[in-house]
Formats: C-alpha cells, sequence, structure tokens
C-alpha cells in the first residue's frame, strides 16, 4: 500500500513539473516573438506561350488549311520536290522549344504501314538535312506534346520557315495506288527559361 502511495506521488510531481515546464516555455515563446509584417497584394503569373503558324508568312494564327501531297511514287523523291511552306511565329513572352506530332488519326482505307511513311520538315536557312519523322511516330508522340524539332529554341518575337515533304517506302503499300487521309500536323512549343 506505502508503494502504490509513493507512485501516486511521484506521478502527481512528475504531471506538476512537466505542466510546470510548458507553461513557462509557452510564455518564454512568446514573450520573445515579434510582431508580422506582411507584404501584401503580391500576384504570381507566368510568361506567355503562343505559337502561331502560316503557310504564306504573312498571316498567322493557330490554325490553317493543309497541304495535298499528290503524286507520291512510293520509293521515289519526297513531294513536293520543292516543299510546301511552314513558318513558325513566337508571339508569346518567352522562347519556346519546338515540337511536331500528328495530332488525328489518319484514314487508311488500303492499310499503308505508318511506320514507312515519311514527313519531312526542313529548317529554312539551317544549310541542314531535313529532319525525317515517320508518320506513326508522329501520331505516337502526340499524347507527350510530339517530337522535337531539332532546329532549336525560337525566341520571343521571332519566326523560323520550314519547308514540309512526304516520302514513302517501296514497301509501304501493296495494288495500284493507295491514300491516307484527315491529317493534322499539328506544332506545339514548350516554354524555355531565358
Amino acid at each position: 500500500m506505502k508503494l502504490s502511495t509513493n507512485y501516486k506521488a511521484l506521478t502527481r510531481a512528475v504531471g506538476v513539473v512537466a505542466a510546470t515546464v510548458v507553461v513557462v516555455s509557452g510564455v518564454t515563446f512568446a514573450a520573445l516573438q515579434s510582431q508580422q509584417d506582411t507584404l501584401t497584394g503580391n500576384t504570381i503569373q507566368t510568361a506567355t506561350a503562343n505559337l502561331q503558324l502560316s503557310t504564306d508568312g504573312i498571316s498567322y494564327s493557330n490554325s490553317h488549311p493543309g497541304f495535298d501531297f499528290n503524286e507520291l511514287v512510293p520509293g521515289g523523291q519526297a513531294v513536293p520536290v520543292s516543299g510546301y511552306p511552314v513558318y513558325l511565329k513566337n508571339a508569346g513572352g518567352t522562347a519556346l522549344a519546338l515540337k511536331f506530332a500528328v495530332s488525328s488519326l489518319p484514314s487508311n482505307p488500303n492499310n499503308v504501314d505508318l511506320n514507312k511513311v515519311n514527313v519531312l520538315l526542313t529548317t529554312i536557312g539551317s544549310g541542314g538535312a531535313p529532319q525525317s519523322f515517320s508518320l506513326q511516330s508522329l501520331m505516337s508522340a502526340s499524347a507527350s506534346g510530339g517530337l522535337p524539332i531539332t532546329s532549336g529554341n525560337l525566341a520571343s518575337g521571332a519566326t523560323q520557315q520550314y519547308k514540309l515533304q512526304v516520302s514513302m517506302s517501296s514497301d509501304a503499300v501493296t495494288g495500284s495506288s493507295a491514300s491516307l487521309g484527315n491529317i493534322d500536323f499539328s506544332f506545339g512549343g514548350l516554354a524555355q527559361s531565358n
């Protein structure tokens, strides 16, 4: 019984000491805390990413009618020989890393092998070789924004001209003719820090 009484007294003493420490440290914290100084009315705003395209270098928008790539001979030269003009303009406030994709599922009534249909994109003024993309890879990359265009970043306010062509491997199709339709080429830009 005496042991139980001593235990209760010890527990009570520990409780009193703990409560005293909590009260004293709370008072000490409150006594050492300064007033709050405030920066009011702050805003956070991103840079503007705005890529526009044109087929004539004059009229820019987010959408233009596409092209007809006719008289393509499988295994032959890319068409059209001179290429169709495409201009990309960065109308936003930050540099853009350019990407290229196909954002639609083409009609393919003749079962053309889309891995063997190539879209060639040549940067005008670079003197480099065309960048070649299979139609299938452009479709697959659409969900991630597209495949990188290797001409580099497009600075804010800058314009870059490209030529667009299409070629097809000789074994991409069987039969006397084939066609693909409803192909939407899409260009995008991923904002880059300056």
